[in-house]
């Protein structure tokens, strides 16, 4: 042990040993011991260690610390690691945006912290174009914006709802020309809120096009958690997919004048979303669907009813309007004015109304 403090090869000696022993926090001690004495293949196990141990995220910050206290030389990493852990330190990374031919009734910007993000993005981006629903809605992609995944902080707890540290977006959000953010990075359950889409960066597109259907205002056909399900279940109201009533003879009329339909076109379902209150919600169709299980397929309804919607892209929240709420939290009122007018000038109506004299 004495050896090691001045021999890289007598750390990774002990780093062995301690990894026989299953004693990994040991073992993550002395090859970065090597490491920091010059091995860079003790550098290329240490991470490795730290990230099946640990994480991305914490392996991300442990490296930029070494690399800001000049504890490892910058050229001991590859430019291939950096991205992977996503450290770009300026880099950008170019990857082209898709413009519909029919022009934009929506645009996003895509965001990625790590290289897995970048290529899954690149990925279910090709795949949108080739979707036979997908590719016909009026939906336009910026090209991806990267940034590190130390601002970023997104969570890797594959079992909860997906988090990031969203502040760090705000210079991107105040000078962006889209109303929707997309945010492929870190792992855990998918989610959209706020004009911020959710995606781990292992993402499929079918769960792409599920939380897509949210911006759009259509809900899930399961049983919502009771505190979402207080705020969206109440009586006489309806969403794209789902009539939330008191009684089993539901009066849609409603509905169906509010989007154009007649009671031939519609089968309504009952579902479980409500059922955390007293109220029963009913889908519009008979067959369970992507909003009930993000693999199944989109009925041809929800696709009309999706384009249709698409066709006053106004009525939908912009990110806009939420970073403008996180502005006035931090009472930053010259942001919360640039924000609410970004989202003024979309056409959203409650930040017209935030304005108005």
């Amino acid at each position: 042990m004495q050896q090691a403090q001045t021999d890289a090869g007598a750390a990774m000696t002990l780093a062995r040993q301690r990894l026989a022993n299953a004693e990994y926090d040991a073992a993550l001690h002395w090859m970065r011991q090597a490491a920091n004495l010059g091995d860079n293949q003790a550098l290329q196990h240490a991470l490795q260690l730290q990230q099946r141990q640990q994480g991305r995220q914490a392996t991300a910050q442990w490296l930029q610390q070494q690399l800001d206290s000049n504890t490892m030389a910058a050229s001991a990493v590859s430019a291939a690691q950096r991205a992977e852990l996503g450290l770009w330190q300026g880099n950008s990374v170019t990857t082209v945006g898709y413009q519909h031919p029919q022009g934009c009734q929506l645009t996003l910007q895509p965001v990625a912290s790590q290289q897995a993000g970048v290529d899954n993005w690149q990925h279910l981006l090709q795949q949108w174009q080739t979707d036979a629903q997908l590719s016909q809605l009026a939906v336009c992609f910026l090209p991806l914006h990267t940034i590190n995944s130390t601002s970023l902080q997104c969570s890797e707890d594959s079992s909860s709802l997906l988090q990031c540290r969203y502040q760090a977006l705000e210079e991107l959000v105040a000078n962006g020309n889209f109303s929707q953010l997309v945010v492929v990075a870190g792992r855990g359950k998918a989610s959209y809120n706020n004009g911020i889409l959710q995606l781990p960066d292992n993402a499929s597109l079918a769960l792409l096009r599920h939380e897509f259907m949210h911006i759009l205002g259509f809900i899930d056909e399961y049983q919502l958690p009771a505190a979402t399900a207080q705020q969206v279940c109440k009586s006489g109201k309806f969403y794209p997919n789902i009539v939330v009533t008191e009684s089993a003879n539901a009066d849609v009329s409603a509905y169906l004048q509010q989007w154009q339909l007649g009671a031939q076109d519609i089968s309504l379902t009952a579902v479980d979303s409500c059922k955390h209150t007293h109220l029963q919600a009913y889908r519009v169709v008979a067959e369970h669907n992507l909003m009930r299980s993000f693999e199944l397929p989109m009925p041809q309804l929800y696709f009309q009813l999706a384009q249709q919607i698409l066709t006053k892209p106004e009525n939908l929240m912009p990110v806009q309007y939420y970073f403008a709420y996180l502005a006035r939290q931090q009472q930053n009122w010259q942001r919360w004015q640039h924000y609410m007018q970004q989202a003024s000038e979309l056409g959203y109506s409650e930040a017209q109304q935030a304005l108005a004299p």
